[in-house]
Order: C-alpha cells, then sequence, then structure tokens
C-alpha cells in the first residue's frame, strides 16, 4: 500500500476512523505539526470534525538531533526510552540539556502556529500524524492532552509499524491505523509517492483554508 499523498492518506484514514461515530459537537483533531497537518485536514473535510493542533519535539542527543530517544510536549509532558539513552551513551546532564532544549523550542513553535489553544476538557481527542514510527511524538501529544482532562484520546495514523501498536496503546484509548506494516525496518515516507517536507507557508495555507470553512479550532 502506497498512498499518493498525505491528502489521499488523510481520506482513506477518514473511512475508518468514521466508523467510530465521534460527536462533532463534543470532538476535535488535533496535528501534530507538519507532516500531520494535510492528513488532518482531510480527515476534518471527510468527517465535519474542527481541527487544531498538539506541538511535540523530539528528544535527540546534541552531536546527532536526528537519532531521537523521547518527545516532549509544551507542558512538559516527555516520554523517554531509558535503554535507547543508555545504549547512546546520554549522560544526565546532556539529558537535562536536551530536555530543556527541546521544551523550549517546543514551546516557541507553539507560540508560532497556534492563536489560541483549544479546549480539551471532557472532549473526545483524535491525534493525528502522516504515520508514526517509534510513537515517540505521539505519546508525548497524548500525555499533553490527558492532563488537559480529555475524555478519550484516540491516534490515528495512515502508517504504522505493526509492533508499535502496542507500545502506543498503553498511553491511548484506541489505535486506528489504516494501513499496519509487519517490517524491522521502517520509515514513514517509504508508503508516500509524495512525501515532501511541509513548510510552514504550506501548514498556514491550510489553517487558513480550514478557517474560512468553518474547519479549525
Amino acid at each position: 500500500m502506497i498512498f499518493r499523498d498525505r491528502e489521499e492518506a488523510g481520506k482513506l484514514l477518514s473511512k475508518e476512523v468514521r466508523k467510530y461515530n465521534f460527536d462533532r459537537d463534543n470532538s476535535i483533531i488535533l496535528a501534530i505539526p507538519r507532516g500531520g497537518v494535510p492528513v488532518a485536514y482531510q480527515l476534518s473535510k471527510e468527517l465535519n470534525i474542527p481541527f487544531s493542533l498538539v506541538i511535540t519535539k523530539k528528544l535527540a542527543p546534541l552531536s546527532d538531533p536526528e537519532a531521537a530517544f523521547g518527545a516532549i510536549a509544551t507542558d512538559g509532558s516527555f516520554v523517554v526510552d531509558n535503554e535507547l539513552k543508555r545504549y547512546m551513551g546520554i549522560s544526565d546532564d546532556e539529558f537535562q540539556i536536551v530536555k530543556e532544549k527541546a521544551l523550549r523550542e517546543a514551546q516557541e513553535k507553539e507560540k508560532k502556529y497556534l492563536k489560541t489553544k483549544p479546549e480539551l476538557k471532557g472532549k473526545d481527542v483524535i491525534i493525528v500524524d502522516d504515520g508514526i514510527a517509534t510513537g515517540y511524538t505521539a505519546i508525548a501529544a497524548a500525555k499533553y492532552v490527558k492532563k488537559q482532562g480529555a475524555k478519550s484520546v484516540i491516534l490515528a495514523v495512515p502508517v504504522c509499524p505493526s509492533d508499535s501498536i502496542h507500545r502506543v496503546l498503553q498511553y491511548f484509548d484506541d489505535v486506528i491505523c489504516y494501513h499496519k506494516v509487519d517490517s524491522y525496518f521502517f520509515a514513514v515516507g517509504a508508503f508516500y509517492e509524495d512525501f515532501h517536507q511541509v513548510e510552514d507557508s504550506e501548514l498556514f495555507q491550510i489553517i487558513k483554508k480550514a478557517e474560512e470553512e468553518g474547519l479549525y479550532f
């Protein structure tokens, strides 16, 4: 299964999410930027459920920003793979520096992307990304949402490795994955023909369109 682009992935994913019969007045979709935004917008249009953003930042060694061992949300909620952290040789001092730096960057992104934070208390929250590999950012987002008093927290993604579902289910009420993949080597981008990097200009363009359509919180 290869998706043409994130838009197609969002439309296909909406077919699975629709089965849950979410109440529009008591539900909200939260996209993990930036790749999750085009997916969430299509989901929002198909289901007529408004969307907003939830901001997270990966935790990675200072020497290798791409090698994530966890993630953090803007309220300080975080998840860490301690076994991987030890394997990478990350000291407690480095971890503290990494965590503080990532938190600061996440909070700066939140100010940049969000005019107002949506009210989540008592709501069914659907967290959306263009896919998960390790699931760290999704887990950090779930922790944040639960602290805000959400009634339930569902993860919805177009593609994911089967062995990640068990890990993230510990933090979500349910996980909806359109295409589950049994593979040790997994990269989200391998399941898209078009997996271009979503730039800020595209993100804000989608948000503006959603606002005009009454779909953005």
